[in-house]
């Protein structure tokens, strides 16, 4: 125990952050990416990039919703927004054999032309962002529930690290209006304290929301003693406490039916009666002739009735009602065909207008494809639970679900301060012990900073050979997907590799310049590899102008960082 609390806070907050430091610093990159994930796997694809929507989207979703709703049960038309380019069409049909098991086969979304209508066909087998996704929380071949055991201590150490950090720091909100760019230990603490305060709600909501959702994890006691080792009860459970009740769709459902018969009878009983009239005082050749013209009335009634129900105008009266509700912000809709009953138009708003908006719930108007009639618009949250509310919520806020473009990219800044708080708290590390170390060389010093520079530079590193893998490779090429994972990890090996074997102070200085270097060849192999005319450059969809713009200023830091420090070398010389 130290002399006093705010030399254990300090002692706390130095050593949890340091001891998985190198893991959080990987885990909050990739997390960062992670927001845009989408975006990723889409940049990866280029088979996609011409599309672009266009007047001529919305008809053409609609136009591929009636084609394929005529053989399928179940189609659902995805919009293009601001975090794809493509029209996604996704189908799903009851398999007679699985109806029993109350399952339903799914198959890909089949992806269309925007602008054309054209279906386009997915080629390139990429890792994409899912990858960095999945390597935040889960690690890469490491057993799923080890992975996320280790991310959850690495959290709370995190944790641990930013309350202590509050602790210590009695002038926390001056501090933000404090920056002494020297290359000194003052220098670097102010790099450190800047983005922790200017991010620090974002910070504590995203440690706090990220032990949160591992805890299924992390404390699975309550789970065991409900379900024991039945995992796929308790999911079944869970699924069912989300599920929404739907006793008030079908009622209305049901009325609506009820109508449809009534007004049926009604004219079938107005179409026998006119012609039993018809035929009451003729012979039986004229009366057989009135009651044959009668059922072909009938039968063309039932024809027009039942034929063509989801029509192009039916769609359209559909979506513009729903525009009411979310105006100008339609991302979605679902045609569903039930037996024995009318079809229903789900539509979803593109941008959720709720933090509850989540998969397990969602903001849906649903509607009665033959009526037009709205049977329920959803009204979040809709469930009385409070744990699952603030559970969906909390998830909600971690992984940016809710968020349009502009919160998207304040999230992704809010996250690149994360990493360069992580950073700098370990580089400050060894700023502080440097005279010490010159006057008695230690191990763990040395230890330190060769882990601190490869992990800094060798992810970044990493993350240029990731992306440049993915555009020189063959598109034919076997095992695509891991081959660019496997550059990936040999990249950021090559880092470490060459941390430990070359002096530092150099290392530093031509890793960074290695880096940069590949981070600004990547808009140019991109351009080579893509693009047909040097005018795309300009006319492609802004999510790939703005790949191109992360990558330079991406190369730009680099340099910065290694101009900095050829500067310190040249003072101290």
């Amino acid at each position: 125990m130290k002399e006093n609390f705010n030399e254990t806070m300090r002692w706390l907050h130095t050593y949890s952050g340091l001891i998985v430091g190198w893991l959080l610093f990987a885990i909050f990159v990739t997390g960062t990416s992670a927001y845009y994930k989408n975006e990723i796997t889409l940049w990866m694809q280029p088979e996609f990039h011409k599309s672009k929507q266009s007047d001529k989207t919305l008809d053409i979703a609609i136009n591929k919703a009636i084609e394929k709703i005529e053989r399928n049960d179940k189609v659902s038309i995805t919009l293009p927004n601001s975090r794809s380019n493509l029209l996604a069409v996704r189908v799903e049909n009851s398999d007679k054999k699985e109806q029993t098991n109350k399952r339903k086969r799914r198959v890909p979304p089949t992806y269309y032309d925007a602008s054309s209508g054209e279906k386009i066909e997915e080629t390139t087998k990429t890792a994409g962002g899912n990858f960095l996704y999945r390597f935040h929380f889960e690690l890469y071949e490491v057993p799923r529930s080890v992975g996320r055991w280790i991310v959850a201590i690495a959290t709370m150490s995190m944790f641990v690290a930013i309350i202590t950090g509050i602790l210590i720091h009695k002038r926390i909100f001056k501090d933000i209006f404090t920056f002494r760019p020297k290359n000194n230990t003052r220098g670097w603490m102010d790099a450190h304290i800047l983005p922790a305060v200017a991010a620090l709600p974002f910070l504590i909501m995203i440690t706090y929301s990220g032990l949160i959702l591992l805890t299924g994890t992390i404390m699975p006691w309550g789970i065991k003693a409900y379900f024991g080792d039945n995992y796929r009860a308790y999911k079944q459970e869970y699924i069912k406490l989300y599920s929404v009740d739907n006793k008030e769709i079908e009622t209305k459902r049901v009325i609506l039916q009820n109508k449809e018969v009534e007004n049926k009878v009604n004219i079938y009983s107005a179409i026998n009666s006119n012609a039993l009239r018809q035929a009451k005082n003729t012979n039986n050749s004229a009366k057989r002739l009135a009651l044959t013209n009668a059922n072909r009335q009938l039968h063309k009634y039932e024809y027009i009735e039942t034929k063509n129900i989801i029509t192009k105008e039916t769609l359209n009266s559909i979506i513009k009602k729903a525009n009411e509700i979310w105006p100008n912000n339609i991302g979605s809709f679902t045609i569903i065909k039930e037996k024995n009953k009318n079809p229903i138009v789900e539509v979803s708003p593109r941008v959720a207008t709720t933090l509850f908006n989540y998969k397990m719930q969602r903001e849906v108007a649903t509607y009665d494809a033959k009526s037009l009639t709205l049977l329920d618009s959803s009204i979040l949250p809709s469930l009385e639970s409070n744990v699952l509310n603030t559970s969906t919520a909390l998830r909600a806020l971690h992984e940016a679900k809710f968020a349009d473009s502009t919160l998207r990219f304040v999230f992704f800044v809010s996250g690149i301060l994360g990493v360069v708080l992580v950073g700098t708290g370990l580089i400050l590390w060894t700023q502080k012990r440097k005279k010490k170390n010159a006057i008695k060389k230690s191990f763990g010093f040395w230890l330190v900073e060769k882990l601190n520079l490869g992990t800094i530079v060798g992810i970044m590193l990493g993350l240029a050979v990731y992306f440049i893998a993915n555009r020189v490779m063959s598109i034919d090429e076997v095992n695509r997907r891991d081959l660019e994972i496997n550059a990936f990890f040999l990249a950021w090996l090559f880092s470490y590799i060459y941390a430990f074997l070359r002096d530092t102070s150099k290392a530093w200085k031509e890793q960074l310049l290695l880096t940069a270097v590949l981070f600004l060849s990547l808009p140019v192999i991109n351009a080579i590899t893509v693009l047909d005319s040097f005018l795309e450059i300009f006319t492609r969809d802004s999510i790939f102008i703005y790949f191109d713009i992360f990558f330079i200023f991406m190369a730009l830091v680099c340099l910065l960082i290694r101009f900095i420090l050829i500067r310190k070398e040249r003072r101290t010389a």
